[in-house]
């Protein structure tokens, strides 16, 4: 087993290495088979009557971010390192360039409803189904920031994007 969140990452990141591009240590990984992996979100029952989504800005959610898009749905943003969230329409290519220039600056106090679903690509899952980010804090960080504006609640559904390494 892994003596630290730390020990699993470097591991996670070791056994990526090679297969993922850009290399993945330091970062969330970005694995071949990600966009099929971000396809499956249609296949949940709840997605078809879900209307409001946050993505975090990793590039393994580019996929799902254009889905979600396409599919007429709003998606709020966050910017890296949390600089700002954004919202986009369908017309706005899911990037992080682009969703900086184009997506609509929000404030988050001024948001209405609650996030239907709260996605978030990570290094690794646990055995327990909690998400091993990077180590920067900022996966925790956008989770605490949108429950403490009640954009999260016990019903939005969290899900991450991983690979099955």
């Amino acid at each position: 087993m892994f003596s630290s969140k730390e020990h699993l990452r470097n591991y996670i990141w070791e056994k990526l290495n090679g297969i993922c591009f850009p290399r993945p240590h330091g970062r969330i990984p970005n694995f071949f088979g990600a966009w099929r992996a971000c396809s499956k979100i249609r296949n949940l029952d709840t997605y078809n009557s879900s209307n409001f989504f946050f993505s975090a800005p990793d590039g393994v959610l580019f996929r799902l971010r254009e889905i979600i898009l396409e599919d007429g749905k709003s998606l709020l943003v966050a910017l890296p390192k949390m600089s700002e969230f954004r919202l986009l329409d369908k017309y706005i290519k899911p990037s992080i360039r682009i969703m900086a220039k184009f997506g609509k600056h929000v404030k988050l106090s001024d948001l209405d409803g609650t996030l239907d679903f709260f996605v978030q690509g990570c290094v690794a899952v646990d055995l327990l189904g909690n998400r091993i980010g990077k180590g920067s804090g900022f996966g925790d960080k956008e989770y605490k920031i949108l429950r403490e504006n009640k954009l999260i609640n016990d019903d939005t559904l969290c899900i991450v994007v991983a690979h099955d390494v």
